[in-house]
């Protein structure tokens, strides 16, 4: 685990499944072209995956009403 992963901020368990299926937070950010170290940054990572839980979370109300 990169020390980095420690600046990882508080996760909702939906945003904390993204993170994890990315290999941790560190990879996360790396992967959006982020810097978890810069906390402006990390924010941002932050917003990124609040954003794709969010929407991980609609498309299962959408798919839930369909046969």
């Amino acid at each position: 685990m990169p020390a980095s992963d420690g600046l990882q901020p508080h996760l909702q368990p939906a945003e904390r499944a993204i993170v994890k299926s990315y290999g941790g937070w560190t990879s996360f950010c790396v992967s959006y072209g982020l810097k978890p170290w810069e906390m402006d940054q990390n924010d941002e990572a932050l917003a990124i995956v609040s954003a794709l839980a969010k929407m991980d979370e609609e498309n299962e109300k959408k798919g839930n009403g369909k046969k």
